[in-house]
């Protein structure tokens, strides 16, 4: 009120405070209801006259109970604007109570709802209830048990918001035709700056030269990339210009994720690192990565199960005689991307890759490269 006349002072001041007072009453009861070390916090908050605009609750279990007496703070309320309830254990029934809140409520503009063990259709209900409110900047609905038909309704809160800027939902089982739908929305949107941990900001910048998207121990933190930030992604990858390592090792891209990486690969120029280990790839996603090599020779370092390979070794543009690949625990998808570039390799005449865990797979990728090499003569595969 500093800038504004003293007799227009004196009528909004006591406006003002009455506001401020419902609205630290409603946080009062709330703290009553959940007591703990919840309410301990929100009612030390108040005590210390600070305004409750960000309230960090996560893994606190205040159960659908207490995310009941949340929601109903929220009715009304026009201070708080970032709420993490991760990991409580709120259900549909909080999950519910928060979206009628919602309904309300035109100042949060962030929520993070994840891991409450919520079913598909609680999380569409705070989705559906942002699609008519479009406030929310961020909204987090990670592990919320979304699949695809929830993804297919996401995706068109994604199309439809011009205010979000960050959309967390890592860990649900979209995949197929709903995560490309995702993937898709996500791409088009004006105003998205991080899908995950998927900086699009800074990717579509050209900003970054390195990406690290590793999962790091069990957290629930951790990065945790799956098909949909894979296919989102893989696209922008593809038109980068400066990103010349990618580290996505430990997540869940899969076959789908491998095979989008490997199309922008196709066209990608700059990219001379590439980790991708411990993603549950299988023959399809090692085989759509093998044929983006053939046209892809600035790649020069590819991890498929956790020991990198020497690509320029394995074309021939940096040619060796003779490789040792044992004991370097490579599965088929290893085997299937390396029968693809000795295919071509003119120099190499000994190859040993004994000790593995190519199996029969891997061993028939390799059989079927040597019907074009004339040149290998010594190949060890013992113990596969």
């Amino acid at each position: 009120l500093k800038r504004c006349s003293s007799r227009f002072k004196d009528l909004a001041a006591p406006l003002v405070a009455n506001a401020v007072s419902v609205t630290n009453e409603k946080w009062r009861d709330a703290a009553a209801k959940i007591g703990g070390r919840v309410g301990a916090k929100i009612t030390g908050a108040l005590e210390r006259n600070e305004v409750l605009k960000t309230l960090d609750i996560g893994y606190s279990n205040i159960g659908s109970k207490g995310a009941a007496a949340i929601a109903e703070a929220l009715r009304g309320n026009g201070v708080l604007t970032n709420l993490v309830l991760m990991s409580n254990n709120i259900g549909d029934e909080g999950a519910a109570a928060l979206a009628s809140a919602l309904r309300v409520n035109g100042v949060l503009t962030s929520l993070d709802v994840g891991f409450n063990d919520l079913t598909e259709e609680a999380a569409l209900g705070i989705v559906r209830v942002e699609r008519q409110r479009n406030k929310l900047t961020s909204l987090a609905l990670e592990n919320c048990g979304i699949g695809p038909t929830g993804a297919a309704e996401v995706a068109e809160y994604v199309s439809g918001s011009g205010v979000l800027k960050n959309l967390d939902v890592r860990r649900n089982e979209i995949s197929g035709d709903a995560a490309q739908q995702l993937a898709t929305a996500v791409l088009a949107s004006p105003s998205l700056e991080l899908f995950g941990s998927v900086p699009l900001k800074d990717l579509r910048e050209n900003t970054l030269d390195k990406l690290d998207l590793r999962q790091k121990g069990l957290s629930r933190c951790g990065k945790s990339v799956g098909v949909p930030e894979a296919l989102v992604l893989a696209k922008l990858v593809e038109g980068s210009v400066v990103l010349a390592t990618l580290n996505l090792r430990f997540n869940t891209i899969g076959d789908e994720g491998a095979a989008a990486i490997g199309k922008a690969l196709e066209v990608n120029a700059v990219m001379i690192t590439l980790d991708i280990s411990d993603n549950d790839i299988g023959d399809e996603g090692a085989k759509a990565l093998a044929s983006a090599l053939r046209v892809n020779a600035v790649l020069a370092k590819l991890n498929l199960d956790g020991h990198e390979l020497d690509l320029p070794k394995l074309r021939g543009t940096d040619p060796v005689a003779s490789l040792d690949l044992s004991c370097k625990r490579l599965g088929p998808a290893s085997a299937i991307v390396i029968a693809s570039l000795i295919a071509g390799n003119a120099v190499m005449t000994t190859l040993n890759l004994g000790v593995n865990y190519i199996r029969a797979e891997g061993a028939a990728a390799i059989s079927e490269a040597l019907r074009g090499n004339e040149v290998l003569t010594e190949l060890d595969l013992s113990y596969n």
